[in-house]
């Protein structure tokens, strides 16, 4: 099928997603597996192996379960569960088609040389937040060379320019004629999760660490490329608080099994583009024709781990449960950073590998402020680590997202339903000198609210 083809397989797809008159509403669907065209089988190691393409009812009673239910992301499930439960056979198998085409016709292969550090920033502060990270990974002794990417109207100012090329990174824009998957324009939304994947791809490293522009390394991560379970798989991923509904329609379009796993969480993703460079043009796919795929998954996230997977592409994912840093506010825990670990450490008593501000960056900065040694103010978001111990390969856990006074989007560990006991770490003697370096390098905590 011609690049035109594939086109007007992905209109007529997304027509169907427009028009309403095309989709069945039932409060009991039957969920029967449209015909699937062949394409490449999964390996049983790390990417999970699939199990008879006949018996789906067997495949979704394996995630039709309170283990999955009770950690589907609410908000999205909310949102999204009647559109999926509408969906027919035939709009599945369109958006199938699709993809497959796409990859079937799709000749591109430019993986690039050495390693390096990918990350995407342009808007807002995002410029801002890539600069502390790349300078706390100078700061570490990290010599990986770094590319900020970002789209064609959104140029680090002069300044900015400046401060990039003292630390050894290079502005990159998605524009540039000869990129393999340029991005000459943005898409009409305030999150433009589709550039992750064409900037790891565009990129002129073959072996990627990328990381979002609010996720600040503890330490140098360089030893995640040497170990084993990249060297076996050549792809390692990190974990997210939730799980895949079992209804979502995400199975049946990319024909993968149903499992009680957790979901990809993509601030760091650490990828040899040779191995993997089918998986990664479908996680493009998948990030371009967003305004279908995001109706499934939540973001550009879990495109990748289920790209890995329709294709049969092994992959790691890391088997440490990320933990929380934050505060006590109203006598609860309130989380609003991410932590992630590296299984590579043998130990779940190390501390944080990747400190990822996700909701920190949305909280207002005078949640923050305190008074320190000598009367001076100062923003320390970071008091307690809450994680839960042992937690390898555990799926039977408990994160909740809930609203603290004053309107603080929090994350919290429960454990009232046999889940490990979560503990409670100081944030400064786990990760000694972090916060002080942090801001010391120009970081950002909290927004600024008028």
């Amino acid at each position: 099928m011609s690049k035109s083809s594939v086109g007007m397989v992905v209109q007529e797809a997304q027509g169907r997603y427009n028009d309403p008159s095309s989709l069945v509403a039932e409060d009991n669907p039957q969920k029967q597996k449209p015909e699937t065209a062949p394409h490449v089988q999964p390996v049983e190691e790390e990417a999970i192996a699939k199990d008879s393409q006949n018996d789906e009812s067997l495949e979704r009673d394996r995630c039709d379960t309170a283990s999955v239910s009770r950690n589907v992301d609410p908000n999205h499930t909310q949102a999204h569960l009647s559109w999926w439960r509408g969906l027919d056979s035939s709009t599945i198998d369109m958006y199938r088609r699709a993809w497959q085409s796409f990859l079937e016709n799709d000749k591109t292969k430019v993986v690039g040389k050495g390693r390096g550090i990918v990350l995407v920033a342009g808007n807002r502060d995002t410029f801002a937040r890539a600069l502390t990270s790349i300078k706390l990974l100078r700061q570490y002794g990290c010599a990986l060379p770094v590319e900020v990417w970002h789209l064609p109207d959104e140029h680090p100012n002069e300044e900015q320019a400046r401060e990039l090329q003292d630390v050894g990174a290079v502005p990159r824009d998605l524009a540039e004629p000869s990129l393999p998957r340029r991005i000459d324009h943005r898409r009409d939304a305030d999150k433009q999760f589709q550039i992750k994947a064409a900037s790891i791809i565009n990129s002129d490293f073959k072996e990627v660490l990328y990381l979002d522009s609010d996720n600040a390394p503890s330490r140098d991560p360089t030893f995640l490329f040497d170990s084993p379970n990249y060297r076996k798989t050549g792809a390692l991923f990190w974990p997210d608080f939730w799980k895949t509904h079992a209804e979502n329609k995400i199975f049946d379009v990319l024909d993968v099994p149903c499992r009680d796993e957790w979901e990809q969480e993509s601030g760091q993703i650490v990828v040899d583009k040779a191995r993997a460079w089918k998986p990664l043009q479908l996680a493009y796919f998948m990030q371009e024709h967003n305004d279908i795929y995001f109706q499934f998954l939540n973001g550009d996230k879990d495109t990748f781990k289920f790209a890995w997977k329709a294709l049969g592409v092994p992959y790691h994912m890391t088997e440490t449960f990320l933990g929380m840093g934050g505060s006590i506010v109203a006598g609860r825990f309130c989380g609003h950073t991410m932590l992630q670990y590296a299984d590579d450490d043998n130990d779940e008593n190390a501390p944080p590998l990747f400190v990822h501000a996700n909701l920190m960056k949305i909280t207002d900065k005078n949640h923050f402020m305190e008074e320190a040694e000598g009367g001076q103010t100062i923003e320390r978001p970071w008091h307690e680590i809450k994680r839960y111990r042992p937690s390898r390969n555990a799926v039977w856990l408990q994160p909740q997202f809930y609203i603290a006074p004053g309107g603080r989007a929090c994350m919290d560990f429960l454990n009232n339903e046999g889940e490990p006991e979560p503990v409670v770490e100081n944030f400064d003697e786990k990760l000694r000198a972090y916060q002080s370096l942090y801001f010391q390098e120009g970081g950002i905590g909290g927004e600024i609210r008028s």
